[in-house]
């Protein structure tokens, strides 16, 4: 209670200095427009050396006002951010779940993958509700973007529905839009080392400049890593670590003015070793199951940042894409634009169980994804009172899945209690077949001085099919399903400035997201073939916001109310005849808060960047959950629990992130700087059943470093020292439900103790 009374307090404080400040800027003699204040900040971040990360760059004129985050590629190498999981330190309203490549989900103030209980991806079939993009081009998949930004130019994470009609794909929770740099005229040669404890490493290059006359390239390579910071106790070595390479090459061709042509391609291959902790075991009616069991096989339990296990889990991921882009402008103002790509994704992991003894092994889901996207689309020119694009896009996804449980052939029946687990091999293999036809429209109007209207509307048609087949174990086939389902999605945002340092704005969304296909694990068995086919899962949103800008104060901000009804959530299920999961609806629930964001110049030098989500999600109506293990370990548990009035899994109640810079220049060519970072977050459960026993715990990590910069001639050389995870915390960035009542969990990294160098040349 504390907290929230301090974070309330601050709100309201500023709201205060905003109207006292505004009060005293707005006097005559002393006239402001808002194009100018853009000016100041802009100015004053230039003289500083610093990116201001608020919420200013909107280069799409149909861009609707609402919640959002911009992050510079610059903003994001100084705060060594480089891959989503660590954006979330910065952006409140990001949760990102990535326990390995295959188990990754991403979600805004609570709402977007609902799988939860082994994973969220272990369900391959259900499309996420948070838009991935990359330089235009969607992302099927969040581990598509899992270790190594590489030559960024921005992150843009926009919160709700109220961007969907612009994304044509399924996009009714937020959108995360990525945009690396394009190659120009300009030379540009960049070289990046880091190195830190545990084996962490990044190393980066960069060339750009011109080819010929009109033709621009530019190709960068990026390797990451980071060492095992679990120690395996059977046999002395470090787990959990990783390692991934990735390489871009561009081509641009500007003849004139008028055309632009954009060629992208890349490639990734990634190698990991996740690897869980034990976390914790249930006590039920005075008896822990899971202790009594590894008691009476022999499975060695340890705790921290340790673990005993026979066999060691591999992941590697390889991926690669091309995308051609082109930009035409014609007589009168009209725009045409073309983004077309072809993407390939293949994810292959061996996976044990993480106990001591051998209960399965070389296990895991082969995932082979092909997509291919285009998008076509049409802008007016700027008339007097209204201008409106328009466009039509198709994505097609061709998806296989291999999976296998390979059980010992000693001690799987002990410990399920059935010989007919010893030696035994299961097999599922599914496939999925996916296009997504869509139109879409957007217009912005100004009917009245102070007024901007934007309506839009996307109509998809989404027709999927696929197959599910299961064999040695509850064997099953599906035949081949199909389901054809159209998507409707439309939003307006009106917007209202009474004086070009203020704007009101509401926004009113309603999206639907595609319904999905059992394709990685059939639960005809128990809940009926109809089952197999999910329904689709809808999102009603509205959010209404103040911007200020207050130049006498040095400082922007921003606060917004938001409230969302999602309804037909598609969650997972779990058979435990078969011990799979699998794809269901599971009723309605609800998404609101409060979020605010503001940069603040205090003193010369000096920015500070605080943002803070308050998110209160509960489920309305969820009357057939799965149980969690404290009931349904009981001795005459129920068949389903219900979840009415409980709060929605992987969203925390409260999240916060602090930044603070200050920069000091000694002389015309070099320059001292200091950074800061904290994040904080309140617990929030990790399964979709709220047991308390898979309740990630609350934490907060704090960050800093200091460097030097210096300029010989034309080369610039950046040096820092920085500590990640300052405090050395113990934190869990996932937990998961396992046999007899156990929970297991993957945990953050340690303190990080490390140094950067780079040079710009």
């Amino acid at each position: 209670m504390l907290r929230k009374g301090i974070v309330i307090n601050f709100v309201l404080t500023t709201a205060l200095l905003s109207t006292n400040s505004w009060a005293e800027s707005a006097q005559p003699g002393q006239p402001l427009r808002h194009k100018n204040a853009s000016k100041f900040h802009k100015r004053e971040a230039q003289k500083e050396s610093l990116e201001v990360i608020g919420n200013k760059v909107r280069k799409d004129p149909q861009r609707a006002t609402s919640s959002s985050y911009h992050f510079s590629g610059k903003e994001l190498v100084s705060q060594r951010i480089n891959t989503l999981e660590d954006l979330q330190q910065l952006a409140p309203s990001l949760n990102i779940d990535a326990a390995d490549p295959f188990n990754s989900s991403i979600s805004i103030r609570g709402m977007g993958d609902g799988g939860g209980q082994t994973g969220g991806e272990t369900n391959v079939g259900m499309p996420s509700s948070v838009g991935l993009f990359l330089d235009g081009v969607y992302l099927s998949r969040p581990s598509m973007m899992s270790h190594g930004f590489n030559d960024l130019e921005s992150i843009d994470v926009y919160n709700g529905a109220t961007q969907g009609t612009l994304y044509p794909a399924n996009v009714t929770a937020g959108v995360i839009d990525i945009k690396t740099r394009m190659p120009s005229a300009t030379p540009r040669n960049e070289a990046l080392f880091s190195y830190g404890s545990y084996g962490y490493m990044q190393a980066s290059a960069l060339t750009s400049g011109r080819i010929l006359k009109n033709l621009f390239g530019s190709i960068s390579y990026n390797h990451t890593a980071q060492g095992g910071f679990i120690k395996n106790v059977r046999y002395g070595n470090n787990v959990n670590g990783y390692h991934g390479d990735s390489v871009r090459v561009q081509l641009a061709y500007r003849p004139g003015k008028r055309f632009h042509f954009r060629l992208i391609a890349d490639y990734s291959a990634e190698r990991e070793t996740p690897t869980p902790v034990f976390y914790k075991s249930i006590t039920v009616d005075g008896k822990n199951e899971f202790q009594d069991m590894s008691s009476k096989f022999g499975n060695h339990i340890v705790t921290g940042r340790k673990t005993d296990i026979d066999y060691q889990n591999y992941d590697t991921t390889q991926q690669f894409g091309v995308s051609p882009q082109l930009s035409w402008r014609f007589a009168g103002g009209w725009k045409f634009s073309s983004i077309s790509s072809f993407r390939y994704f293949d994810t292959n992991p061996v996976m044990a169980d993480p106990y001591s003894i051998n209960v399965y092994y070389n296990s895991g889901t082969n995932v082979r994804d092909r997509t291919w996207y285009e998008n076509l689309r049409f802008d007016s020119p700027q008339w007097k009172t209204i201008n409106f694009a328009a466009g039509f896009a198709y994505s097609g996804e061709s998806l296989n899945t291999n999976a296998i449980t390979r059980y010992s052939a000693d001690s799987a029946g002990a410990w399920y209690g059935n010989k007919l687990y010893n030696g035994l091999d299961v097999y599922r293999y599914g496939s999925l077949r996916d296009d997504y036809y869509s139109f879409y429209a957007q217009a912005t109007a100004h009917p009245i001085k102070k007024v901007t209207i934007k309506f839009g509307f996307r109509e998809g048609i989404d027709d999927k099919s696929g197959t599910f087949r299961r064999l040695n174990k509850s064997p099953f086939y599906s035949g081949v399903l199909s389901k054809t389902t159209a998507l409707p999605s439309a939003m307006v945002n009106i917007d209202y400035d009474p004086d070009s340092l203020t704007k009101f704005y509401v926004a009113l969304a309603y999206g639907m997201k595609a319904g999905a296909l059992n394709i990685s694990s059939g639960s005809a068995g128990k809940a009926g073939f109809g089952s197999l086919y999910i329904k689709p899962e809808t999102t009603e949103s509205i959010e209404v916001g103040l911007h200020k800008e207050i130049p006498v104060a040095r400082l922007d901000f921003k606060i917004d109310y938001f409230n969302a009804l999602v309804k037909n959530f598609q969650t997972q299920g779990y058979d435990p005849t078969t011990q799979q999961t699998y794809l269901t609806n599971a009723g309605d629930y609800r998404s609101r808060g409060v979020e605010y964001t503001m940069n603040w110049h205090p003193l010369k030098g000096l920015m500070i960047t605080p943002n803070i989500l308050y998110n209160d999600t509960k489920y309305l109506t969820y009357d057939n959950a799965r149980c969690m293990p404290e009931v349904s370990m009981q001795s005459q548990p129920p068949k389903s629990c219900s979840l009415n009035g409980k709060p929605v899994f992987r969203a925390p109640k409260l999240s916060l992130s602090v930044l603070g810079r200050y920069d000091y220049t000694l002389n015309d060519t070099s320059s001292v700087y200091a950074t800061v970072r904290y994040s904080y977050r309140t617990a929030t459960f990790a399964t979709v059943d709220d047991s308390p026993s898979a309740k990630i715990p609350a934490y907060g990590l704090l960050n800093f470093s200091l460097g030097y910069k210096i300029k010989v001639h034309n080369t610039a050389i950046d040096t820092s020292v920085w500590v990640n995870n300052v405090l050395n915390k113990t934190y869990y960035r996932s937990l998961r439900e396992g046999d007899y009542g156990s929970v297991f969990g993957w945990l953050g990294t340690p303190r990080i103790i490390g140094g950067t160098v780079s040079v710009h040349f």
